[in-house]
């Protein structure tokens, strides 16, 4: 499987430094202070855990990267969007599907902002939905929410405004080691991007 990850430049140096590299979630800029983002990827880490199975290396994070990511094509990001850090790589990797995670990116936002994922395919029956599960005790609510989040590892293409599906879909994996990497660029501010390593 083809996929492409963005990380600092040191990430790529470390890399061929020590062969691999594993996500610290003490230096994630987004997991330090947002609690909302540490439940998310909590979450996150229980789904590959069930469907990958558990990490290597105790206490590893998800590395996250795209598998499509845009026009419904297993295509690298474009680099005029990514663009995280003032220097940072684009890694291209090869690497098995048993030990990856594909969710559609879209879909990830109703995680990310713990709101129920409802099935609705029309605005109808996303107000009919709606208020169905505002009728719902608490307890029923997160029931029901947690179940409905699995919804967002279907990546089946589909193009609709209430079935839209499938376009932007992002990998997780629990570790980079260097034999995987097939293609490096490298993106610093103000600079020219370009290939610093191909296979």
């Amino acid at each position: 499987m083809r996929i492409w990850t963005i990380q600092p430049y040191e990430v790529y140096q470390q890399i061929l430094k020590t062969g691999h590299f594993y996500c610290d979630p003490n230096l994630s800029i987004d997991l330090k202070d947002d609690v909302e983002f540490r439940r998310s990827y909590q979450w996150m880490i229980e789904q590959m855990k069930c469907q990958i199975g558990g990490p290597e290396r105790e206490g590893s994070y998800p590395i996250w990267a795209w598998y499509r990511s845009h026009d419904y094509k297993n295509q690298r990001p474009d680099f005029r969007q990514a663009r995280d850090y003032s220097d940072e790589v684009c890694i291209e990797l090869e690497i098995s599907e048993k030990k990856v995670l594909l969710s559609d990116f879209e879909a990830w936002h109703f995680v990310l902002n713990d709101w129920y994922y409802s099935p609705a395919t029309s605005e109808e029956e996303w107000n009919q939905r709606d208020e169905w599960f505002e009728r719902l005790s608490e307890k029923e609510q997160r029931r029901v929410k947690l179940k409905s989040w699995n919804r967002i590892f279907d990546i089946t293409p589909r193009k609709g405004e209430w079935t839209k599906n499938g376009d932007i879909v992002q990998a997780c994996f629990w570790s980079l080691n260097r034999n995987q990497v097939r293609k490096v660029w490298r993106l610093r501010k103000g600079q020219k991007t370009h290939e610093i390593y191909s296979i």
